[in-house]
């Protein structure tokens, strides 16, 4: 079935709140089987609001409305649904009996306000709220089922499951396989002209679509697979993958939700051995990203932000020279900082991070955004210099990330 997804709320419009909503939505009834084909926005207007209703009756058989369900003077949303199937508003007693006992679970007084949240669309199927206090409702008017949920995530989330009951299977039953692959190291342009010779149409590689998503600093391929049965739509998509790996080899990290932290700290502790970091540009994002993951502490020692001169020299041993000669950012600081917090720790790997975030400081010589990354371990070490032409927050998560990711490759081609 064509599905629409309308959220409803000036936030939304505004920009002040984001619509996860809708990202939700759309992955759950793809999942399901239907096609997604609209999703849309109106502010808290009843006249939007009634266009936006008519509009996804003429063009979706399946309208999820999320927002607009709570007690507050700018919640009407199913006000105004009950115009638009014109039917009237009817006291829900369950529902109200339900918002009593919210409060009085968490002894609480419950204001006037909130009976509002009972009166529903009359002839609606009632979709119980567990977590909060606003019913959800479906109405079907002609060839369109539309559902009413509230904006709050979790809410919405939980009170899905019991709408998904209510639909129809869809009429062609597809077996559909999705995975995402993790990538980094290579910007989205170069990754799809490696990609071009393998795509047969506009995004299919055997098929299966393949779609691209920046979440910087990286990037995720969404693979998606349906046929009319298991078999051919896992071959057609571990095809794909196989496919895509042979072309983007180690630029791919990991598959889907795993970050590069996560994907680190598992070869850390795989290969029981122990990391310590020293940034200076970065301000202590590579440790904040690695302390992040769950039982880090079972492979990271410490991490220290030497973002003064003086402290390289007294925490790191930085030669007072190589500052002097080569400069702060300067491969053979780096390079000393890396043994530096190595020998200081005595952790197997250091890394080191020192740049130029800017906005200010940059020279002809080491422009803002120059960055100089390096590794110390037990067989060598390793370092390179870059520049991440970014705003200063950008170049902070790229750099972090970029030391994080030549790690990775260094744990994987070396046995310990």
């Amino acid at each position: 079935m064509i599905v629409e997804i309308l959220a409803i709320g000036t936030e939304v419009v505004d920009g002040d709140v984001v619509n996860t909503n809708a990202a939700w939505l759309s992955q759950r009834m793809i999942e399901l089987g239907h096609e997604v084909r609209f999703h849309s926005a109106v502010p808290d207007d009843e006249v939007l609001m009634l266009d936006a209703l008519a509009r996804a009756a003429d063009r979706a058989q399946v309208v999820l409305v999320t927002g607009g369900l709570g007690p507050t003077v700018d919640d009407f949303t199913l006000e105004v649904a009950a115009k638009f199937f014109q039917v009237p508003l009817e006291l829900h007693q369950e529902s109200l009996e339900r918002i009593r006992g919210f409060f009085k679970k968490f002894n609480r007084a419950m204001s006037s306000n909130q009976e509002r949240q009972a009166m529903l669309p009359k002839g609606a199927t009632v979709l119980p709220n567990k977590l909060g206090t606003a019913p959800g409702a479906v109405f079907s008017l002609a060839e369109s089922q539309f559902a009413f949920f509230p904006g709050v995530p979790k809410e919405m989330q939980e009170m899905f499951g019991n709408f998904s009951r209510l639909l129809p299977k869809p009429a062609t039953e597809l077996s559909r396989r999705r995975k995402v692959l993790r990538c980094f190291g290579l910007p989205e342009g170069q990754m799809d002209a490696a990609l071009r010779d393998l795509f047969k149409g506009r995004m299919e590689i055997h098929g299966t679509q393949v779609g691209f998503r920046v979440r910087f600093p990286t990037i995720d391929l969404r693979l998606r697979s349906a046929a009319a049965s298991a078999s051919e739509a896992e071959n057609n998509l571990s095809t794909a993958e196989a496919l895509i790996r042979e072309k983007l080899g180690d630029c791919i990290f990991g598959e889907g939700e795993a970050s590069l932290e996560q994907v680190v700290g598992a070869l850390l502790r795989q290969k029981q051995l122990r990391l310590a970091v020293a940034e200076s540009c970065t301000g202590g994002l590579l440790a904040s990203l690695i302390t992040d993951v769950s039982g880090a502490s079972e492979y990271f020692v410490l991490g220290v932000v030497a973002y003064a001169n003086e402290s390289k020299l007294q925490l790191l041993e930085v030669k007072p020279e190589s500052i002097e000669k080569f400069g702060a950012v300067s491969s053979e600081v780096a390079l000393e900082m890396a043994r530096g917090i190595r020998k200081m720790s005595g952790a197997d790997y250091g890394v080191a991070i020192t740049g130029i975030a800017g906005p200010t400081g940059g020279s002809a010589e080491k422009p803002i955004g120059t960055v100089h990354i390096a590794v110390a371990y037990p067989t060598g070490e390793w370092e390179k210099n870059y520049l991440f032409p970014f705003g200063r927050d950008r170049f902070k998560q790229v750099a972090a990330a970029t030391a994080l990711d030549r790690l990775r490759r260094i744990l994987l081609a070396n046995p310990s």
